[in-house]
């Protein structure tokens, strides 16, 4: 069984062999953190998740309510994804997590 080379929801396609990252046909230049957080959205597309699933999945484990880590690696990614005049794709769930969706 072959590993999956690429995800793709809202808009978003990776090749995740390649590390490469488009938007439509923009092609994005991400750190290696920025890159695993989206696969996990794009993974997980329409579905809110936790920031103590977000935590757990990229770093190992959660930071504790305190940290801003997670809210500014979203800043990073909201800045190279969304293109001016584009629709926002991820979206905070106040108290929650973040979502991926096109609205």
């Amino acid at each position: 069984h072959l590993p999956e080379r690429q995800v793709e929801a809202a808009g978003i396609r990776m090749d995740l062999q390649a590390r490469r990252v488009w938007r439509g046909t923009r092609e994005l230049e991400l750190t290696r953190t920025e890159f695993e957080l989206l696969e996990l959205l794009v993974r997980n597309a329409g579905i809110v998740l936790d920031h103590s699933t977000i935590y757990d999945r990229i770093w190992g484990y959660d930071f504790g309510p305190g940290s801003k880590n997670l809210a500014v690696y979203v800043g990073y990614l909201r800045r190279k994804l969304d293109a001016p005049g584009a629709p926002q794709l991820i979206h905070t769930v106040r108290g929650v997590g973040y979502v991926l969706r096109e609205d």
